[in-house]
């Protein structure tokens, strides 16, 4: 492969020589120093072979000297290219002008890449990014790196740091989300613990605290649970007579739900009627260049525009400053369709039962549920009777001065 690319760079001649004794050609060529190789005798008086560029004139006075003839079959490698383009003054021009195009368009940002957001939007932070002068076609020597981070985490307090790696045309913008701080929980503040809703208590594990509620009782929301004041008059010697605690713990039971929600009876569904019209743009840079067809802006519901973006780059990886844009905007009749009653009440169903288990949390679950629905002109009343197991007790801090019994 090495040998291969070596002829190729210095120029590889296929000649055919024509003589009585074409044998004695190849030994003048080993006297005298003519690399030869791929020999093959084409007949009794010819022979064909591969010649270095620089060894052509040697094997002509060769030649010469054994009263031989010899020609040229082929010319392949990098001079001999070259001189052929030397004829081609346009050719050349062309060359050069796309050779510095390229070389001009590395020194401008034509492309992004944003990395490490989760949250933060990308589009937001590119407009942070162009509000601090960089966007398309921003010169790469003008970024001042330093003072464009400072900036743009002024304006995204959500991120602790910002980072744009410039390699070539091609910005990669890498960001770190802030963590938020924690709440801080003051743990010796006095606190009581009450129900968050009417309740059939089930368990009850107070933490600390005194538990004011036994299981199989029922409660109503607001009720006392664990008590965060403990009487210690009874103990004896006693050396305080009420302590004020952080009331903390568990309290599990049953609750009761009735949600409803309304279903429509029918559907809409969107049908493109077959028809298309396309137009056609060109982006350089920020720039937009319509050549073909007539784009629509803002449509209305009745049409779905299709946009479809390609950038064009070079093998490598290489980006170009030039989007190709094709846009489709087909025309749509909206038509209703019947939805029967079963399927309106399961899709109710499971709206409120998502619904609730996004209300109960991680730690609650729904024991046993039962539907009705009822028709209601265009809609259907869809109700959920659900009996659930959750956590119900809610802390609520103990104003200072404040006496419980």
């Amino acid at each position: 492969m090495l040998q291969k690319l070596v002829s190729l760079l210095q120029g590889t001649l296929r000649v055919r020589v024509k003589s009585r004794f074409p044998e004695r050609v190849l030994n003048v060529c080993s006297a005298r120093g003519i690399a030869f190789r791929d020999p093959a005798f084409l007949g009794a008086e010819e022979l064909a072979f591969s010649v270095r560029r620089r060894d052509w004139r040697a094997l002509r006075a060769a030649c010469a000297d054994l009263d031989a003839e010899a020609h040229i079959e082929r010319a392949v490698g990098a001079p001999f290219f070259l001189g052929r383009l030397r004829r081609r003054r346009a050719l050349l021009a062309g060359i050069a002008a796309c050779a510095l195009l390229f070389a001009v368009n590395a020194c401008f940002i034509w492309d992004f890449r944003v990395e490490g957001n989760e949250t933060v939007g990308a589009d937001r932070i590119l407009r942070v990014l162009a509000h601090n002068g960089v966007r398309r076609g921003t010169f790469v020597f003008s970024v001042n790196q330093r003072s464009l981070c400072n900036h743009a985490l002024l304006e995204l307090p959500e991120l602790s740091w910002l980072t744009v790696n410039i390699r070539g045309c091609r910005a990669h913008v890498i960001v770190r989300e802030r963590v938020p701080r924690p709440e801080i929980v003051n743990e010796t503040a006095p606190t009581n613990v009450v129900a968050a809703r009417d309740a059939l208590v089930t368990a009850v594990r107070a933490l600390d605290g005194e538990a004011r509620v036994l299981p199989g009782t029922t409660v109503r929301r607001g009720q006392l649970l664990i008590s965060g004041v403990v009487e210690t008059r009874d103990v004896t010697q006693p050396t305080v007579g009420t302590r004020y605690l952080a009331g903390k713990g568990e309290v599990y039971g049953r609750t009761w739900y009735e949600l409803s929600t309304k279903i429509p009876l029918f559907r809409e569904v969107k049908t493109p009627t077959g028809e298309e019209t396309h137009a056609w743009a060109v982006l350089w840079g920020e720039k937009r260049v319509k050549f073909m067809g007539k784009g629509a802006g803002n449509l209305p519901a009745e049409y779905d525009k299709i946009i479809d973006r390609k950038q064009w780059t070079l093998p490598g990886g290489f980006a170009l400053p030039v989007t190709w844009v094709r846009e489709t905007i087909r025309p749509c009749e909206t038509r209703r369709v019947e939805r029967s009653r079963a399927e309106a009440e399961r899709l109710g169903r499971e709206e409120l039962e998502r619904y609730l288990r996004d209300r109960l949390g991680a730690e609650g679950e729904i024991v046993s549920a039962r539907c009705a629905s009822a028709v209601r002109g265009d809609w259907l009343l869809v109700t959920l009777s659900a009996e659930c197991v959750e956590q119900i007790g809610r802390i609520v801090p103990i104003p200072v001065g404040e006496s419980t019994t």
